[in-house]
């Protein structure tokens, strides 16, 4: 649920929204230029008693172009109402406010809202290092892309060591760094510029060579995943399971996966922080799947699922030469043929619900002699 954020001193507003289940951030201050945690659903804005709207709302009406904007005045002057139309507003109330016409009307814009692009995020986080999360994040984005006519974005959140590049045989000019401290100037143009176009059909926002000095901003994650939900079909993000701020950026996300490989510490591991991300952000939202899984080792899969606890659908084998293959020549698994690939592209389809196309048989005699009649 996205939330309404109130900029108001009347107590009695914010009542009115929380009794109609909407999600309601008190902004007191009237400084809209304070990061956000993404783009919300709807900004109301209380002038009454005020001679003017406030000096960067139409600042925050070009940052936040999905967001609907309700003004609540004493009087609906013609010189606020031009201002208003100018400065982005959607809706406007006058007194007496009542309860019903406050709602009727933020009810309104978040439909307007809604009506805008939006796509679907899948996360990818590792049970511990070493475990195969990127290779799989990759393939499930290469999988994606070809689906959705290359309309796919893989982010790689690792700033300082990640790998999704090099899984992808390319040299991104700009990282996810990049984007992240220019996020106040992120529009379809600049993040075009910063993304690399990959011989898989993805667009690709790599990790960064260098740390951040003060860390990540979660506000400007959500700011950024709040753009890129609204410019590609699917999202595939690449979390750092070392970064804690990361995990406290998923409320976006569709379904977060957990990897995990065919051993206890790992398995262990998997299930402590699914259990941590279910609790969070709910049981439907998170899934483990394992990777390297050997039909061999004594931990069968009811063991593998009494620790998650959860079930695990997907079990991807173990293929060594393959994935290294893979990786020496930049090209994803999935774009071959195989066991391994096959299992890949199962997971990906599996999670952007793709429909897996009937295979066209060749005509026989028969069919070609009935045709020319």
């Amino acid at each position: 649920m996205r939330e309404v954020v109130l900029l108001s001193k009347d107590s009695r507003l914010e009542e009115v929204l929380r009794a109609a289940r909407l999600r309601t951030v008190l902004l007191v201050s009237g400084n809209l230029a304070e990061p956000m945690r993404g783009s919300p659903a709807a900004l109301v804005v209380d002038v009454r008693g005020q001679q003017q709207l406030p000096s960067n709302l139409a600042a925050f009406c070009k940052q936040h172009p999905t967001t609907g904007v309700v003004l609540v005045a004493t009087t609906l002057e013609p010189h606020l109402m031009l201002e208003a139309m100018r400065a982005g507003v959607n809706e406007c109330v006058s007194e007496p406010v009542t309860p019903q016409a406050l709602e009727e009307a933020v009810r309104r814009v978040m439909a307007d809202g809604a009506t805008e692009k939006q796509g679907r995020v899948f996360a990818f986080v590792g049970a511990r290092g070493g475990v195969g999360t990127t290779t799989l994040a990759v393939n499930t984005a290469a999988t994606l892309a070809r689906a959705a006519g290359h309309d796919a974005l893989l982010m790689d959140l690792h700033h300082g060591c990640g790998d999704a590049a090099i899984l992808l045989g390319v040299e991104p000019r700009f990282s996810v760094v990049d984007a992240l401290e220019n996020v106040h100037r992120v529009d379809e143009t600049f993040f075009s510029g910063l993304v690399e176009k990959t011989k898989a059909g993805i667009d690709l926002l790599g990790s960064s060579d260098r740390l951040l000095a003060a860390g990540v901003e979660t506000q400007r994650v959500h700011a950024l995943l709040d753009f890129a939900v609204r410019q590609y079909r699917f999202t595939v993000l690449d979390v750092p399971r070392s970064d804690v701020a990361m995990l406290d950026v998923l409320e976006a996300v569709e379904t977060i996966v957990v990897v995990a490989t065919h051993e206890l510490s790992s398995l262990r591991s998997a299930g402590r922080l699914a259990h941590t991300l279910r609790t969070r952000y709910g049981a439907s939202r998170v899934r483990t799947v394992l990777n390297r899984f050997d039909q061999r080792s004594e931990i069968s899969h009811k063991d593998i699922e009494r620790v998650i606890g959860d079930s695990v659908k997907h079990l991807l084998p173990s293929d060594y030469r393959v994935a290294v293959d893979a990786m020496s020549r930049g090209r994803p698994v999935v774009l071959d043929h195989g066991r391994l690939s096959q299992a890949f592209r199962a997971l990906a389809t599996d999670l952007g619900g793709i429909q897996k196309r009937p295979a066209v048989q060749p005509a026989g005699l028969l069919s070609r002699l009935s045709s020319r009649r």
